[in-house]
């Protein structure tokens, strides 16, 4: 069966780990890399309560099954690897509706994430973000693989998305861009500052929770306005991710 879902985010670098939240998969069998769904759930004990899927159009694939509602994710012993709460979901334009990960925000808080989005980094992957699954009426709170792109920490230039650079000078490397003079020479969601006497793009941010994507907690940035803007004074929702010196 085709899966009419319309997916283009991005996965950065996604491995196939060991279940390590700070790693760069799914610690579930759901949002497991996958090239076709004979490598999904090889656990479960039993047919699972919908069809086994890898959605190919996310880079490496991505594991799940469709489901009619919750009880259906989870349903079969082996399924599940985790006690993560999975929610059954319409994605997009999708006619079908598929198990996911929550960050809903009774998950959130029970689990004391200060925020969806550092819930999903820490409690699911370091490359998922909690976004809408875009399903109207249905519509549900999901982790799923987000766009490392300006933030990421990186080891080298080949680490980043194109169009960016390893920036040296940082704990853990930081994918940017290098020359800025004006906020609008940097990549969306990204803002122009000065340091150490060099203009660089770094990621815009509203709290911590937005510079946790596909950066571990040992290279942790933090959402600052301490910094200096070449477009001059941190405006409303114009603080930045920058991560500790080298």
């Amino acid at each position: 069966m085709s899966v009419g879902v319309l997916w283009s985010v991005l996965a950065c670098g996604r491995d196939d780990g060991d279940g390590d939240p700070t790693g760069v998969t799914s610690p579930d069998q759901v949002g497991s890399i996958c090239e076709v769904a004979d490598d999904c759930y090889p656990d479960a004990d039993a047919e699972l309560q919908g069809e086994v899927l890898c959605l190919d159009r996310i880079p490496e694939g991505y594991c799940t099954h469709e489901c009619v509602d919750d009880a259906d994710c989870c349903a079969v012993a082996g399924e599940c690897d985790t006690d993560l709460l999975q929610v059954c979901s319409p994605f997009e334009s999708a006619d079908n509706k598929m198990c996911f990960l929550s960050c809903e925000d009774e998950v959130v808080e029970a689990a004391g994430s200060p925020d969806e989005q550092s819930f999903c980094h820490h409690e699911v992957s370091t490359s998922f973000i909690c976004r809408s699954s875009g399903g109207g009426s249905e519509n549900r709170k999901v982790c799923v693989p987000g766009d490392c792109g300006v933030g990421a920490a990186c080891g080298e230039d080949a680490d980043c998305a194109a169009d960016l650079e390893c920036l040296g000078g940082f704990d853990g490397g930081y994918c940017g861009t290098r020359g800025c003079g004006a906020d609008g020479d940097c990549p969306g969601d990204s803002r122009c500052i000065t340091i150490d006497d060099e203009n660089i793009c770094v990621k815009s941010c509203a709290s911590d929770g937005d510079c946790g994507l596909c950066r571990g907690e040992d290279v942790a940035a933090a959402c600052t306005e301490d910094v200096a803007f070449v477009d001059g004074e941190a405006t409303e929702g114009g603080a930045v991710c920058v991560p500790a010196a080298d």
